[in-house]
């Protein structure tokens, strides 16, 4: 008899229970499907950043092209991770340039600008098709919670099929907590009771909605569907998240959080290095236990950064003054070594990443992992030539390149790259117009 056939299978999500404790196994051979290799088994991922105002451009664009290229100051804390990576120049959007460009990310949908049409975000199409089997489609995360509607700046990149913010968290104990901490029958009774109350909230919307809505005019009609699609959506993610209520989370080693309030951002005293880092630690571990495959994430914001660029370091400046620096050379100074700090955080989560076995790869391998901005780097507030990163995914089908330059080429083909890679059709309308195809040389 072959010892190596196999006559039975595991589900991927298999759990080992014992006394007070329920662990997630890693991917083992018996969980393949008979004849399916395991590295194809091991699920791809994609993560979006945007770092807002955009970066010293003359000090992060590398002055040659090639996969020998030279590193320039900003990237050299990625030495050891050159090989994962690729600098992608020339990249444009129609609307942005370091003020607002939140909005238009993920979506290309005009900024902030009055009556213009929102839209869903590339993460969320992509969230549709490669998340149903996740505990969460995707996460949406930011340096600042909830949605900032309404603000000169949003405080997330993600955005639903109505074309309505998704909140954001910013707090990694209560990411963690909300990813990893087990229900307790009393937080499992006041969740079902908090569900009951939501689906009775929504289903009074929709009776009220139907008593009044075939008064309205045709104007106020075509707004109330736009409405009531919202709420839908709504609806749909409680329902989905209610199905996973009795399924247990997977275990993992508990984070060491210290003090908390140095890691809300909405309060005084960030510690910044350290939230960075643990919330990159989150990340890796939402990743690595299957907990969801996107993930939208805007590490520092426009205008405002909301990191304090490392003024704990000495810097004098705020991000935003240092982008209108006049040629002044020690904003010059001070922008190029902000820059480089936080290129050694943004090195830190790729090196985590890659320090996760996984089939015949690592972490790294397996995901996608964009850096980006929406402000240029000839000119921070410029909408062209984006600062771009396409980190990881060599083992998911991204040819990595070095540097090479894609002029007037648009941001949304990158992801619809991410798109073909993942093997994930192009939606319709993809990115509103701003997109126009692949990005050849990566895929």
């Amino acid at each position: 008899m072959n010892i190596q056939t196999k006559h039975w299978q595991l589900d991927r999500r298999t759990f080992l229970r014992g006394t007070g404790a329920t662990m997630a196994l890693p991917l083992l051979d018996a969980m393949v499907p008979a004849g399916q290799a395991a590295s194809t088994a091991i699920p791809k991922r994609a993560v979006f950043t945007m770092w807002g105002l955009g970066i010293n451009g003359r000090d992060f664009t590398p002055k040659d092209f090639g996969r020998d290229y030279t590193l320039s100051p900003i990237l050299k804390p990625l030495a050891r991770l050159r090989d994962d990576l690729t600098v992608v120049s020339g990249l444009k959007l129609s609307h942005s340039g370091g003020h607002g460009g939140d909005r238009t990310f993920l979506t290309g949908t005009n900024t902030h600008k009055p009556g213009s049409k929102l839209r869903i975000s590339c993460d969320q199409e992509l969230a549709d098709a490669v998340g149903k089997d996740t505990r969460f489609r995707s996460l949406s995360l930011g340096i600042k919670r909830g949605t900032g509607f309404g603000n000169p700046q949003d405080n997330t990149l993600s955005w639903s099929k109505s074309g309505t913010p998704i909140p954001a968290e910013n707090r990694p104990h209560v990411l963690f907590d909300r990813l990893f901490r087990p229900d307790t029958p009393e937080s499992l009774k006041q969740r079902e009771t908090e569900f009951a109350r939501r689906s009775s909230i929504l289903d009074s919307v929709f009776g009220e909605a139907k008593r009044f809505g075939s008064k309205l005019g045709k104007v106020d009609q075509e707004k109330l569907d736009e409405y009531l699609t919202g709420i839908r959506d709504l609806e749909a993610s409680m329902q989905e998240e209610k199905s996973w209520l009795h399924k247990p989370k997977p275990e993992v080693d508990q984070l060491e959080f210290g003090d908390e309030q140095g890691l809300d951002p909405n309060k005084g005293g960030l510690d910044y290095v350290r939230y960075q880092r643990r919330m990159f630690d989150i990340i890796a571990l939402a990743l690595q236990t299957d907990s969801t495959r996107v993930i939208a994430y805007q590490p520092r914001m426009d205008n405002s950064d909301g990191t304090g660029a490392f003024k704990f370091r000495g810097n004098p400046y705020g991000y935003h003054t240092m982008t209108h620096h006049g040629e002044d050379p020690d904003k010059l100074k001070w922008w190029t070594k902000s820059d480089i700090w936080y290129m050694e955080e943004w090195a830190y989560f790729l090196n985590r990443l890659k320090s996760i076995k996984e089939g015949e790869g690592t972490l790294l391998d397996h995901s996608l992992v964009a850096y980006g901005s929406t402000g240029g780097t000839i000119n921070a507030h410029n909408n062209h030539h984006l600062p771009t990163l396409m980190c990881g995914g060599s083992r998911i089908g991204i040819n990595h390149q070095g540097h090479f330059q894609q002029e007037d080429a648009y941001l949304g083909n990158l992801w619809q790259t991410v798109f073909r890679v993942m093997g994930v059709p192009i939606p319709e309308n993809f990115q509103g117009g701003e997109a126009d195809g692949i990005i050849k040389p990566l895929a």
